[in-house]
């Protein structure tokens, strides 16, 4: 999702981030824009980066994501064993330039291929930070979370949402689906599958109090005491900070009595009619119907953000959460998911992307023609389709090799 579909979906506020890292970064990705990433490794086993993409919402490019990929394998090769993860200014992250990557599939080059394939191999090398190297990262979401920003955060040991996060997973309204190992992830929210499938199919967006009644958080602590958490965990060593629970505890300690918001939530007050309508679902028809006698403001609101989405996008979404719950790894769920990526890179009438992207950032019409138009007319066979294995010609070939 980009920052661009973002700017159109969220009103502007004038609250950015409380929290700066210090200015002594001692390595800098640069770019025409100018510094896209900052990297500062510690001296007391904690690392700090942060996305500095700011007027773009710190959306993810590829020279980011490669930068990104250097920095990583830095810390992996360093002393630190925590990283502290976080973006510059009113956003975390928006996710990725999924504009230019249309632009790819239009043109027929394989930057489509490139994009999701680095991509998703940097997400799982984050993923596997703790159980591969011991080093814990913890995400600090003050602020703006979507789409390739999941990928980069989701997965770590320690999230922390503030006053200020948005979450939200939208892929569906661009012909997507809920990528970056979130089909996976999703599947297994401590919320329950029912809720891992309402957020999937219909990217609700997320306040504080639903990523922590969701389990998409795993702390919340007030924006201005985040200088706190940081300054805590340097002062305990390389040793202590390689150890979640004594990372969460301090969390938990700084962040004391101090809970979210909950008037805007939409988790809790509705997780009964979330798991009547969404659990042990086979089929989206099925959804809908249930939606349709639920009867309730909720069950309306959803059933009109369903309508808005790519029947196609929806069905796929449903199939592929449902296939990585279960036994299914994550790196079983990141190759097929790049399966997945790469048969959405197609135009209409084989797939929904470029028709999404191009009503929502290019024409900004709002207006997709979907193909088919309705959930009815998406056969199975269509949705299969989209997990298929990638054939020989194509340019990168299986995501295995990363994962394995």
């Amino acid at each position: 999702m980009t920052a661009t579909l973002l700017r159109r979906a969220i009103p502007s506020t004038k609250a950015a981030s409380t929290f700066k890292f210090p200015q002594r970064f001692l390595s800098t990705a640069t770019s025409e824009e100018g510094s896209l990433v900052s990297f500062s490794p510690g001296s007391n086993g904690v690392a700090e980066l942060q996305l500095c993409r700011p007027k773009k919402l710190n959306s993810l490019s590829m020279p980011m994501i490669q930068q990104l990929k250097v920095f990583y394998d830095q810390l992996e090769k360093g002393s630190d064993k925590c990283v502290l993860l976080s973006g510059e200014g009113r956003a975390f992250c928006a996710g990725g330039d999924v504009a230019e990557v249309r632009d790819g599939v239009l043109a027929g080059n394989s930057a489509p291929a490139e994009f999701f394939h680095d991509e998703y191999a940097l997400d799982y090398q984050i993923a596997t930070l703790h159980p591969r190297k011991g080093i814990v990262q913890v995400a600090l979401w003050d602020g703006i979370v979507m789409g390739g920003g999941v990928g980069l955060s989701a997965h770590s040991p320690v999230r922390i949402c503030t006053e200020k996060t948005m979450f939200a997973m939208p892929e569906t309204l661009i012909g997507l689906f809920p990528d970056v190992g979130m089909t996976w992830k999703l599947s297994r929210l401590a919320a329950g599958l029912p809720t891992g499938l309402y957020l999937g199919l219909t990217g609700q967006r997320l306040g504080a109090a639903d990523c922590m009644a969701s389990g998409i958080a795993t702390h919340y602590c007030p924006s201005e005491k985040l200088p706190q958490v940081v300054e805590k965990l340097k002062s305990l060593g390389a040793a202590k900070v390689s150890e979640i629970e004594v990372v969460a505890k301090v969390v938990e300690e700084i962040a004391g009595d101090s809970k979210p918001d909950t008037a805007k939530a939409v988790v809790e007050p509705n997780k009964e009619a979330i798991d009547r309508c969404f659990g042990n679902a086979t089929t989206a028809e099925e959804i809908v119907a249930r939606l349709q006698k639920e009867n309730c403001k909720w069950s309306e609101r959803t059933l009109k953000d369903l309508k808005m989405r790519s029947p196609t996008s929806v069905k796929v979404s449903l199939a592929a959460i449902m296939r990585h719950s279960g036994s299914v790894t994550m790196a079983q769920a990141f190759v097929e998911e790049y399966r997945m990526s790469q048969w959405c890179m197609r135009t209409q009438p084989e797939s929904d992307f470029c028709e999404g992207i191009r009503a929502v950032l290019v024409d900004k019409d709002n207006s997709p023609n979907w193909v088919p138009p309705t959930l009815e007319e998406v056969s199975d066979e269509r949705v299969q389709g989209f997990f298929a294995p990638l054939g020989p010609s194509h340019p990168y070939g299986e995501l295995k090799h990363w994962v394995e």
